[in-house]
Parts: C-alpha cells; structure tokens; sequence
C-alpha cells in the first residue's frame, strides 16, 4: 500500500514528454525502495501505450497532460500534489542499481543540506556514450570541487538531484526556461542554500547512440545555457569573484581543452621562439654544429607553441582524471581520454560558441521545450 501522507519523507518525481522505453524499469526499482516515499510521473502527451504500462503501477502517480504544458508547467503542478519534505527529481531515462536504500540514503544525505547532486554514471554501450561518460564525469569533478570546498553551487545537472522542499519553495520553483535544472540551482546559490554531492548513491545515465540525436540535444543545452548566462551573469560575477580558486578549476574539468586555448592566446610566440633558439645554441655547442633551428619562422613557432601546449595540458588533464576517476569511482581508460579531450570535448565546445554566439549576439528568441 501506499506510505501515510503524514509519513511521506521523500517524494519522487519524473517527467516524461510522450513515452519512454527505461521508465517501467526504473519504477519497479523506485517501487521497492524501503522507505516511505510517493512516485509521481507527470507527462504530456502520453501514447496510449506507455499511459496503459504505467496505470499498472498502483503505488504510482500519473499525471497526465492531453496537451503540451511544458516540463517546468508539469513538474510545478507535481509538485503541488506532492507532500514529501524532500524533493527528488529524476529523467526517466536513469537506471538504478538493486538497492533498496536508495531513497533512504539521498533523505540522510538532506538532513545537513538544502540541495544535493547524485553522482551519475554513463552506460558505455556505444562510442558516443563512452565519450558522453566522460563528460559526466566532468560534472560529477565540478559538483565535487563546489561540495568539497564551498557547500554552494550554480548549477547541477537534472538528471538526478534533491532538494528541500521549503527551498523549492523559497527559490519559487521551476521556471519556464530552456534549462530549468541549471537555473533553480542558481537561485537557490544565489540565496545562499547549502549544496553537497554524494557519491554514495548513484544513478546510470542511457545517452543516445546517435550523432543526430546527440547534435540536437546538445544544441539545446548550449542555448539553455546561454540564456541562463544571459539571465544570471551579472549576479553569478559577483557571487563568484571572490573565490575564483574554486570555480575556474571547476570551468576547466568541464571543458578541458579551453586549458590549451588559453594558453596559446596568452603565451606569446616571440618565448616560444627565445626558448628555442636557446636550447638550439646550446646543442650546437654539445655537438659541434649550428642545426637549423634557427631557420624556424614564427608560423611554425605558433604551430609548435600549439601542439606542446595542447600535449602538456592533456597530460596534466588525464592525470588529474585518473586521480579523481579513483576518488569518485570512475574508469579511466587514457586512450578513450584521449579522444574525448582532442575531438568530443572540442567538438562540444564548438556547439557551444554556436549556442552562445545565436543567444547573446544574434539575440534569437528560443521558447522553452520538453525534450532534451
């Protein structure tokens, strides 16, 4: 039977555009869990199919949309039916591991935090999703960065998070925006809310298989960030300049390769060239001979500068991977690294600058949408 309302700790809510082939089996996990808790689906458009399979779970709630209201519209009406003091939001494409206590660690978790950031963890079932591993990884170094050495955090990835309920409150609740995970972790930094990551609990994340649906979903979450720097930049400066030691390590794991980008855009070239023409003299006097170093020209200087900057920073990258790959649980494979550093990542940060460049330089108007 369904837990007391008086009794309900924690309420757990997935939202869901149309259909989705994981969700059965995550509810089943969801359902089994030995706490007491309340599940509540919120979809628009159900096919008739996926309304049916989820009517059979009895200690499941469905809220049904006919028509399209939005992921912020539904999950704030959830949440309106809801009375769990911790709030649990989770994509209906996660996979949970056969853990009963699932539930019943996130609410210990909350008894010190207002928001809390549950580790995720990529299924390696593709090239793409190996690369997509990587990058989660990423979120969960930032998440622990900001946990470990500040208790606040900007953002975290809706995928899988908890937050109390008189802060959902307090921030106001979803907004309609493109990225509304992102954006509620922002008001409740900017309220100065406790934040934790815990690698105690952890969900698996199916990710696409597919280039096409890759490129569309990370279009999407290029401008949602954009938009969402639009909205907060002014205030997220000046929240964040005073510990910078904290938050621009957090922006590098997250993108690795601006490491070496800046350092080609702020090295000058004329040292590069100095340092060889040194080390060219004095190997000649060890040898006994001019080697043609000198005949270097500075295009190719710029070319080397590039390539012993991109080799170093992928170096002191993969090592930091691999240390915190042993802390939070993560494999490490470098040649995977590898590539995710040279060809994902820099393939990531294009999006990105497209994102970016349409929102705050051609100002295009984006409306909200559900899928991801």
């Amino acid at each position: 039977m369904r837990a007391s309302l008086a009794l309900i700790e924690v309420s757990v809510f997935i939202p869901v555009f149309k259909e989705s082939e994981q969700l059965t089996k995550l509810l089943g996990k969801l359902v089994g869990q030995d706490t007491p808790k309340e599940i509540i689906v919120a979809v628009d458009e159900p096919t008739p199919r996926f309304y049916e399979e989820i009517k059979q779970f009895k200690d499941v709630t469905l809220l049904a949309n006919e028509k399209r209201i939005g992921k912020a519209n539904a999950l704030n009406e959830s949440i309106d039916h809801s009375t769990g003091k911790v709030l649990v939001f989770l994509d209906a494409d996660v996979e949970l591991d056969d853990d009963p206590a699932f539930l019943a660690k996130i609410v210990e978790k909350m008894k010190d935090v207002d928001v809390l950031d549950i580790k995720k963890k990529v299924e390696r079932t593709s090239f793409l999703a190996k690369m997509a591993y990587y990058e989660y990884f990423t979120f969960n170094i930032s998440s622990w960065i900001a946990s470990r050495y500040l208790q606040k955090c900007p953002a975290t990835n809706g995928a899988a998070f908890a937050i109390r309920r008189e802060v959902f409150e307090d921030v106001g609740g979803f907004k309609k925006v493109v990225a509304e995970d992102i954006d509620i972790a922002t008001r409740a930094f900017l309220k100065n809310h406790s934040f934790a990551y815990t690698s105690d609990v952890e969900v698996r994340n199916i990710v696409f298989s597919s280039w096409r649906s890759w490129f569309k979903q990370r279009e999407r979450w290029a401008v949602g960030q954009a938009l969402w720097l639009k909205d907060h930049y002014k205030a997220l400066f000046n929240k964040c300049i005073g510990k910078p030691q904290i938050f621009f390590p957090a922006v590098f794991f997250l993108y690795p390769p601006l490491i070496s980008f800046s350092l080609s855009l702020l090295l000058p070239s004329s040292w590069v060239y100095n340092l060889f023409t040194v080390a060219s003299w004095f190997v000649s006097t060890k040898l006994g001979t001019i080697l043609p170093i000198f005949l270097v020209s500075i295009p190719t200087v710029d070319i080397l500068k590039s390539v012993l900057i991109a080799l170093s920073s992928f170096a002191v990258t993969a090592g930091l991977f691999y240390r915190f790959s042993k802390k939070l649980g993560f494999e490490f494979k470098l040649h995977e690294v590898f590539v995710y550093y040279f060809f994902y990542s820099v393939l990531w940060i294009a999006v990105i600058f497209v994102g970016y460049f349409e929102v705050l330089v051609l100002r295009r108007n984006f409306a909200p949408n559900w899928k991801t």
